[in-house]
């Protein structure tokens, strides 16, 4: 994370991870910004912003579905992007075409955006993008960035926001939750998606000119996280 006092009094080093200027987000989460996307959503974007906060503030994760989540699809993202869902968002393919003199020269379809807020009512466009990782593949984190900055060169998309888990979250169930009781293979490694992943690709250009908000899932969001750090002093291991 990069604050101005590290960057000789720049506000906003271009692609770099900052600390929000907004404060409205609810406690239990890590945030970090690139190009004023806290100021931009909150701003131009009252109505999407105010449901993200809303989700965010009624979000938790029980003990049981840390122990059993996996996949990009479990649970708790199924969860996260439901009530979103409720508050107007969906599942959203967009399709950009380039003509010259009426003529189709060019045209592509982007990955599908698991959950897309539109603009306005009168204007779906630019939009607003979510995406939570909760634990896939890290090179999910490069689709998902590069599809943002795809989308916001062509003007579909303000601002791109990736969910995922937070620092403190992963260091302190990385060693703790295997994969089942026999298995010698923890479920939350290093190569999965979370903050320590994400930001390295942010601050070497990932997601190109797209503001960014980035929020990272913490402890505090999670019910009963007290077993997971008695396990951790006591060097034992949680499994499903």
């Amino acid at each position: 994370m990069v604050e101005a006092s590290e960057t000789g009094g720049l506000p906003d080093p271009p692609g770099m991870v900052r600390l929000p200027s907004v404060v409205d987000f609810p406690i239990g989460y890590q945030i970090g910004v690139t190009r004023y996307a806290d100021i931009i959503l909150r701003e131009a974007f009252p109505g999407r912003f105010a449901d993200l906060v809303h989700v965010l503030s009624n979000y938790r994760i029980s003990l049981d579905e840390l122990l059993r989540g996996g996949g990009g699809r479990a649970e708790m993202t199924v969860r996260f992007d439901a009530m979103l869902h409720e508050r107007g968002w969906g599942k959203r393919n967009i399709r950009i075409s380039k003509h010259i003199d009426e003529r189709l020269i060019h045209a592509t379809e982007g990955h599908e955006i698991d959950m897309f807020g539109s603009g306005d009512e009168t204007d779906e466009y630019p939009g607003i993008a979510v995406e939570m990782e909760w634990n896939n593949k890290d090179p999910f984190f490069d689709r998902d960035l590069n599809n943002f900055m795809a989308l916001h060169r062509e003007g579909a998309l303000a601002v791109g926001v990736i969910v995922t888990r937070g620092s403190e979250l992963q260091a302190n169930i990385g060693s703790v939750i295997k994969t089942s009781q026999a298995s010698k293979n923890f479920k939350y490694g290093q190569s999965s998606t979370h903050w320590n992943k994400l930001i390295p690709r942010i601050n070497l250009g990932g997601g190109g000119e797209c503001p960014l908000l980035i929020i990272g899932i913490g402890p505090d969001r999670i019910d009963d996280f007290e077993f997971v750090l008695e396990a951790k002093r006591g060097g034992y291991s949680l499994h499903p």
